[in-house]
């Protein structure tokens, strides 16, 4: 049979192979080339995105005729030019040739030239010149440029390009440094209105030229315009937060203009012209800026007395202003700065006269609002009370005494919870005692050794107070000696009961202390008790463990657990019979163990586990020593501590073998390691439970789930995949888990490479969906649907590796075959009515159909066929392909209709491209905006 004949055969698959019924009747024969009436072509002059080059190209041949109407020509000019500049800044940023772009807009000024001489009375002449004016600048020529801007500007001024034309002059004539022709540019921009884009830079610019000028005073309205739109809260914290959110170029922009104020404002009066360009404005919360600006640009020039003014200045301006404290500082900083340092203490003098909490400052502002503030104030009183004491002890002089202990006490009124204060009031006490004022003294120490808690001169100021009472009641008499004195003891007493390490403390009354335990008296007997343990030379050993006895059980009592222990511990130093002995040590477990459940009360984690495990270390033989280890861990994974919690748990099965919490305790650390993510430890965990023999089929069952996804968040995929795999054969029920279980042994095979292991689960899948009958889900069939798909994805590779070769008639009878097998396995597959495997099944079909016809198309062609022959090969081919591709092209118009109903997934967007790359014309539609019609001879 000769390839001619060959051709002949009817390679018609039939209808039958669709198994969703047939395609709708044949088409009507279609028209050849030669038989297509002839017809103008359209010029579109929007072409489609990315066809800029094309439509350049049909302008240019358009161009090129000497005929056409004058009105489409200068379109066509126009339009030309336009791409042409397009294409050019294109270039430009795209980092093309220099000679590309050049070139580019070398042809739009030409073009636009051409334009505006042949055409002057253009409707949109301005915008021309406009376009003319960019393509001068892109071709280099910045002068030309300018040259068509002045003449825009000039014929043109209700352009809607006037404010950037003007703008664009003002910036070439400023890098020219023609700043009076630049500052006329910038300020006909301002004229437009502040509706401009370009009127905030037209402001910055027009200031720069005036400061060029060295217009300073004129310089400046621009400038503070400019801050009032960029800084336009009402209040300094909304322009800080401003200042604070702005962009960086913003934050620049802001930066520069107060530079450059402050430079003109250095120019001329310094702070007195800020004072003058504020007094003549309203609305300024941002003038603090200008004062800091200025004085920080005379700091860089090291003029520290002319900074610290215009920091001051500022501050003396408005005292109450919520910047004012830090302006001050500034002074300090400035004089420090330049080695001042009088004028330093000077300056923190005024600081405190002016920000003491005592001010006005404070009566409208909150200290929480200004913690700067404060402690500046705080290090500043210090500083001055260091000064003038040592002042003092030199000159001896009461007022310089008064002054510094006048230092002392605005620091202790002002800060009484400062962790300086105890300090503070100590050294005021050494001040008043060294000034001969010993009541005075007595009150100071006093306080610094009882109202501040423990610090490390606590016992020397209460010392102290003895010392200075001492010296105070000597100069009394009478009853007020008497009083003084009386007083004078309860703080000798106070003193011996704080400080029990001290010599002077009173023997202790062991009776009475025994006595007031019985009565209730819990405190005065620990008082009692107190002194009798801490009585120097030591009380005899019998009656040392009756106090210690005291006071741990009124501690206990009263719910002072660790003072408690402290006392139990003491008293088991002491010689004890073995059952007090055990008394005792079952005193100190409950101690501790007490303390840890305070700690847990007030949410102390940290002190409540310290204090459970500890217990055990103290009491080695607790009884509750593993409830108190249970307790920390559990504590632990309260709180989200996962990795501490589990390491106890461990610890607890290890040391506990066989307690009654062993079951407990692995489900909680299953639970631990898994949120500590230790998802391989987790894993193993609830394996363990999914065996453990005191667990129901549920936990098992569950158990093993939980397992499966630690293994995979640790990235142990065949542990993984074994998990799995034996949930599928331990628990077949619930059949859907079990189901869901394959589902996840398909996607873990498909990772590992696995695919015949990823068949097998895929092929269990459909079975499993089978078995369930009438229970089956839309879970479960939508799973199978899935795996019905796959399966027949290797069916539609056979048929694709089939090439068409001679004897096409062979080659052709094999591919049909693999093509029917392909065919039904995704019909299979759509039986399912999932609507995404129904879409994916009718595409992969038509591209079946589809695929036969290229590969038609494609085929291999006889060798001993003449030029005729071969051509008349070609078309016969053609009739043989074309069923084919018209089968597929029913099939994708069966997917996209169901666009309409709602349903626009990848399969049936897959149909529409196909659709479009089979026929363009056909299903391709672009928009079209407008048309130039040609006439073409």
């Amino acid at each position: 049979m000769t390839p001619l004949v060959a051709l002949t055969l009817s390679v018609t698959l039939g209808a039958s192979l669709w198994p969703f019924g047939a395609r709708q009747a044949d088409a009507p024969d279609r028209a050849t080339i030669g038989q297509l009436p002839e017809r103008e072509l359209p010029l579109d002059h929007q072409p489609a995105a990315g066809s800029a080059g094309l439509a350049m190209h049909h302008y240019r041949e358009f161009l090129a005729l000497s005929e056409g109407r004058p009105e489409l020509r200068a379109e066509a000019l126009r339009r030309l030019g336009d791409l042409n500049l397009d294409a050019g800044i294109e270039a430009q940023g795209a980092g093309a040739r220099a000679d590309d772009g050049a070139a580019l807009f070398a042809e739009a000024v030409a073009l636009y030239t051409e334009l505006l001489a042949n055409h002057p009375d253009q409707a949109d002449v301005d915008r021309i010149l406009y376009q003319l004016a960019r393509a001068h600048d892109g071709a280099g020529d910045p002068a030309q440029s300018l040259a068509v801007l002045d003449q825009l500007v000039q014929r043109f001024p209700d352009s809607s390009h006037f404010d950037e034309a003007q703008f664009r002059r003002g910036e070439r004539l400023f890098v020219l440094q023609d700043y009076p022709a630049a500052e006329r540019a910038y300020a006909a921009v301002l004229g437009v209105g502040a509706g401009s884009p370009f009127f905030e830079q037209s402001l910055y610019k027009l200031g720069w030229s005036r400061f060029k000028l060295g217009q300073h005073e004129e310089g400046q309205a621009p400038f503070l315009d400019l801050l009032d739109r960029r800084l336009a809260g009402s209040t300094p914290a909304a322009v800080a937060r401003e200042l604070a959110a702005m962009s960086r170029p913003g934050q620049e922009l802001v930066t520069d203009t107060l530079r450059v104020l402050s430079i003109s404002f250095s120019y001329l009066d310094g702070p007195g012209t800020i004072d003058q360009a504020l007094a003549a404005r309203t609305g300024t919360p941002y003038g603090w800026l200008l004062y800091q600006s200025l004085g920080e640009l005379y700091l860089e020039q090291e003029r520290f007395r002319d900074a610290a003014e215009a920091f001051d200045a500022f501050a003396s301006r408005e005292p109450v202003h919520p910047q004012a404290p830090l302006m001050q500082q500034a002074v300090i900083d400035a004089y420090a700065a330049g080695r001042f340092p009088s004028l330093v203490l000077e300056a923190k003098q005024d600081y405190v006269t002016r920000y003491g909490l005592d001010t006005a400052f404070w009566q409208v502002h909150a200290a929480a609002d200004h913690p700067v503030a404060i402690e500046q104030l705080r290090g500043h009183l210090g500083d001055l009370a260091g000064h003038d004491h040592a002042q003092a002890q030199q000159s001896r002089d009461a007022s310089d005494y008064e002054r510094a202990a006048g230092w002392y006490r605005r620091f202790l009124a002002w800060f009484p919870q400062d962790e300086a204060a105890a300090g503070r009031s100590f050294l005021l006490g050494e001040l008043l005692f060294e000034a001969g004022r010993h009541a005075e003294a007595t009150a100071a120490y006093l306080a610094s050794a009882y109202d501040y808690g423990e610090h490390p001169q606590a016992a020397e100021a209460g010392y102290a107070a003895l010392l200075a009472a001492r010296e105070h009641q000597a100069l009394l008499q009478g009853a007020e000696r008497a009083a003084w004195h009386a007083e004078a003891t309860e703080h000798a007493l106070r003193f011996a009961t704080t400080f029990s390490g001290h010599p002077e403390a009173v023997p202790v009354l062991t009776t009475v202390a025994e006595d007031l335990f019985t009565g209730r008296q819990l405190e005065r007997a620990l008082e009692v008790a107190g002194l009798v343990v801490t009585h120097q030379p030591p009380a005899p050993p019998e009656l040392e463990r009756v106090a210690w006895t005291v006071i741990a059980h009124a501690q206990f009592d009263r719910a002072r657990y660790v003072e408690a222990e402290q006392a139990y511990l003491r008293l088991r130093q002491l010689p004890l019979d073995p059952e007090l002995r055990g008394e005792v040590d079952t005193r100190i477990a409950a101690s501790i163990y007490r303390q840890a459940e305070q700690a847990r009360d007030r949410a102390d984690v940290d002190a409540a586990v310290g204090h459970f495990l500890r217990l055990g270390d103290s009491v080695p033989n607790a009884a509750i020593r593993p409830n108190a280890l249970y307790d920390a861990a559990a504590l632990l994974t309260v709180s989200e501590r996962f990795g501490e919690s589990a390491t106890l748990l461990r610890r607890f099965r290890s040391e506990f073998p066989e307690h009654e919490l062993g079951g407990e305790v692995t489900r909680n650390l299953a639970v631990a390691l898994e949120s500590d993510g230790q998802h391989a430890a987790a894993a193993d965990e609830f394996e363990r439970i999914a065996v453990s023999p005191d667990a129901d089929a549920d936990t098992r069952r569950s158990a093993l789930w939980q397992a499966a996804a630690l293994h995979a968040r640790a990235g142990q995929a065949a542990r993984e995949r074994a998990t799995y795999q034996q949930i599928v054969e331990r628990f077949p029920q619930p059949a859907t888990e079990a189901l869901e279980a394959r589902q996840k042994l398909v996607e873990l095979a498909a990772t590992a490479g696995d695919d015949a292991d990823r068949l097998r689960w895929l092929q269990g899948i459909v079975v499993a969906d089978r078995e369930l009958g009438a229970a089956r889900t839309e879970r479960s069939r939508s799973l199978a649907a899935l795996a019905a798909l796959e399966l027949a994805h290797p069916r539609r590779d056979d048929f694709r590796a089939i090439s068409l070769t001679l004897p096409l008639d062979q080659s052709l009878k094999a591919k049909r075959s693999r093509m029917e097998l392909a065919l039904s396995a995704y019909g299979q597959a759509a039986d399912y009515g999932v609507a995404e495997v129904v879409t994916a099944a009718t595409h992969e079909i038509a591209e079946l159909y589809y695929q036969l016809s290229q590969d038609l198309l494609a085929s291999q062609r006889p060798r001993d066929l003449d030029e005729e022959a071969l051509e008349q090969y070609e078309l016969l081919l053609e009739e043989q392909v074309f069923p084919f591709e018209e089968q597929a092209i029913d099939l994708y118009l069966v997917n996209t209709a169901r666009a309409a109903e709602g349903v626009f997934d990848r399969w049936v967007q897959a149909s529409f491209a196909r659709l479009a790359s089979i026929s363009p014309a056909r299903y391709a539609r672009t928009e079209r905006r407008e048309h130039v019609v040609l006439a073409v001879d």
